[in-house]
């Protein structure tokens, strides 16, 4: 398979969650990558600015945590954007074991036309997470062609 020539990421938001205890998930387990760990709520801003909701699922392997977000993000002019996440996690740094550096593949769906470009967009979501707050920020970039 030879690389695909003519691509690169441009930047779509910036996300900043924070968790919610108690606070129900809004996906279905179904399909998800292990077990449900928690919600929250959030913010992004950037090309596509608004509010977010998520629900965590992960599953821990050999010191690297299997991670899966899915929720819904909604627009400041009231879109309703899907996302699904997977990806992995790892203290990098094993003299801070409570920072987790991140790094997904997310897909979108959306059947608002002002975002439905999305639906064929594979984005690419990466960042850290604090295990000692609880707080997550990540960049979230769209793998886009340049030609």
């Amino acid at each position: 398979m030879t690389p695909q020539t003519g691509t690169t990421l441009k930047h779509l938001f910036e996300a900043r969650f924070d968790y919610r205890e108690g606070q129900e998930p809004s996906t279905s387990a179904e399909g998800k990558v292990g077990e449900y760990i928690g919600s929250g709520d959030g913010t992004v801003t950037g090309t596509i600015n608004g509010t977010i909701k998520w629900d965590l699922y992960e599953a821990i392997d050999d010191g690297v945590c299997l991670t899966n977000f899915a929720g819904t993000i909604e627009t400041e002019d009231g879109a309703i954007i899907h996302y699904d996440a997977r990806g992995h996690g790892k203290v990098i740094n094993l003299d801070k074991p409570n920072q987790w550096v991140m790094v997904y593949g997310v897909k979108f769906s959306t059947e608002d036309q002002r975002y439905d470009w999305l639906n064929a967009t594979l984005g690419v979501w990466e960042g850290e997470f604090d295990m000692e707050t609880y707080k997550h920020h990540y960049q979230v970039y769209a793998h886009v062609n340049s030609e």
